[in-house]
Parts: structure tokens; sequence; C-alpha cells
């Protein structure tokens, strides 16, 4: 559901400037990724990683190589999948003259989440060896995630020859990964039980990975000025009560009186812009590139938000009527 004004009253401006500024951070970012990927520099971390995985006289090392490509793989995806959701964050909020209810949470929500898990994979301060490991790790995780996908699947639903491909494709895919791991040298370690996988462990070096990531601590961790909007986010995303009944002013049993929260689209801007930020910084880090002035850019357009931001908490018109329009009334809500 998206909203619109009367005619002849303008969006909130900080609508307008969030709409603005995330669309050139979007550009910006997409930008510098494509600067500093092409051109890593002698001895930065991503060289670095090429070295490490460079002798073949070694039996595990085109188990690693493999496993670094892979982790660049996944990494280049995550980043793709931040700047789709920052630049439709852009579009929705008043890119055709509307702006949303509650679908800027959830997109800021995205931003936030895949530049944590980016910049976990591509974290300039540890060791090869350890983001060779973390790199693993996401692969194990993706594949356990997608064979609890198609086995939670109602099997009656499918034809028996399609759900079995199914099943053997993902088998298949963890059976390989199992083996990848195995030839880069590298071991499940098991709870003190002994009954369940816990870490991914790699003894030369030796290096140790949990297997559970926890967004939430690294949300805590690594974008510390947004983490309470991050959980904010996760309410409307899972349209838990709390979350949603924030812009309806009605009560329980009467109708629906929508009012869209200006506040929360300044939260989710400068949430989104933040992410980036720390996508920007990694990347431009692993690659032996200083990327201060595109985080100082970053942190000016967050500014701009936050100072309308202020502004807003005492504006007569914060919030945005979205109610189905009564008798007279110019209000459109889509």
């Amino acid at each position: 559901m998206t909203v619109r004004p009367p005619a002849g009253f303008p969006l909130p401006e900080l609508v307008l400037v969030s709409n603005r500024v995330l669309a050139e951070e979007a550009e910006a970012l997409r930008a510098a990724m494509e600067h500093f990927g092409s051109a890593p520099q002698p001895g930065s971390p991503w060289t670095q990683d090429d070295e490490a995985v460079a002798d073949y006289a070694d039996p595990v090392a085109p188990g690693r190589a493999t496993v670094l490509r892979y982790a660049r793989h996944q990494s280049a995806l995550i980043y793709a999948n931040a700047w789709d959701h920052l630049i439709s964050l852009a579009r929705v909020l008043g890119g055709d003259g509307a702006m949303p209810l509650f679908s800027h949470a959830s997109l800021s929500r995205v931003v936030c989440e895949a530049a944590i898990r980016f910049a976990w994979l591509m974290d300039p301060d540890v060791s090869s060896a350890k983001r060779l490991v973390r790199g693993a790790v996401a692969l194990h995780y993706s594949a356990e995630e997608r064979s609890k996908g198609v086995r939670a699947l109602a099997a009656e639903r499918f034809d028996p020859d399609s759900y079995q491909q199914m099943l053997t494709n993902c088998n298949q895919e963890r059976d390989d990964i199992r083996k990848l791991i195995n030839d880069a040298g590298m071991a499940f370690g098991h709870s003190q039980k002994g009954n369940a996988k816990v870490r991914l462990e790699l003894q030369s070096p030796k290096v140790s990975v949990p297997l559970k990531i926890t967004i939430t601590e690294l949300m805590a961790e690594l974008l510390p000025d947004s983490p309470s909007w991050y959980n904010i986010g996760s309410s409307v995303t899972h349209s838990i009560y709390w979350g949603l009944r924030d812009v309806d002013h009605s009560r329980p049993g009467e109708p629906l009186a929508l009012t869209p929260n200006v506040l929360d689209v300044g939260a989710a801007a400068c949430s989104a812009i933040s992410a980036s930020a720390l996508i920007l910084d990694h990347c431009g880090k692993m690659n032996g590139h200083d990327p201060t002035a595109h985080i100082q850019r970053a942190k000016e357009r967050r500014e701009e938000v936050d100072a309308l931001m202020r502004r807003a908490v005492t504006s007569a018109w914060a919030h945005i009527p979205a109610e189905p329009p009564h008798r007279g009334s110019t209000s459109r809500p889509e």
C-alpha cells in the first residue's frame, strides 16, 4: 500500500530528501565497488588471499582456492542484493510522488543484513585463513538452509519424480560442499556431547569459526548506530503487531486510520546509508584502497536526513493520513 498526499500538498521534505540521498548513495556505492574491485593493490588483503592459496604443491591448496572463489562469489552477490534493496528503498520513498506505510522498514533491514554478511565475509582485519574458513561456513550454511527449505515442502503437492530430483540436487550440493571443506583441509568441530556440528576448524594455521552466524549480534558490533532500527524493521518483516500498529491511529474494532510515520522513513534511510558505508569500508580496505572520502560522503548524506528528523519531531505534519478517504476528502491511498 502506498500513500499520496492530497493534490497540491507535497510529501514531507524528509521523504523527498531521503529519496534523493538514497539514490545518490546507491550510485556512489556502485561506482566505488566497481573501482575497488577492478584494482586490487599489491599487498592488500585481497592479493594476500590469492598468495595464500597459490602453492599448488600443497595438496589442500586447490580446495582452498575453490573455497576462496566461492567466498568472493558469495560476497559479490550479497553486495548486489544490498544495492538492489538500497535503490529500491530510494524509489519507494517519493520516487513516483507516493510513499509506503511499511515496506521501507523491510527494504532497509535487507540492506543492513546484507552489509553485515558482506562485512563478515570480506573482513580486512582478519587473517586470510580465517576469511577462508568464514567463506566455507557461509557455503555450508547456504546448503543446509536450501536443504531445510526443500524438506519443509509438502511432498504430496509435487510430482514424485520432481520432488525427488529437488531432494537429490540438495543432497548433492551438501555432499559436494562437505567434500570441498575436507579437500581444503578443514573439519567440523562438534559440541561437547558430540552430537552436533558447531564449528569449522582449520588445523594449519589453526582457525575455528562457529557455524552459527548471529546477525543481531553482528549488527550491534558492526552497525552500532542502527541495531534498534534493525529490530523495529524485523517487527514489520515478520508482521508482528507492536511494529504494525504504530501507523494506525484507531482503536481495535474501529476502521483503520493509517498514518505513515516519516520518522521511521528517516530511520530506514539513515540505517541503509550506514550499511552502504560499511560495505564501502570493507571492500575498499580489502582491495588496498582508502575508503575515507566515500565514508565521509555517506556520513554527510545521513546527516542531511538526521537534521530533518529533528525538525520533523516538532512539525505539524510529521504524519500523512492514509485512511480510506471520507466524503469530500482528496487524499488518495493506493
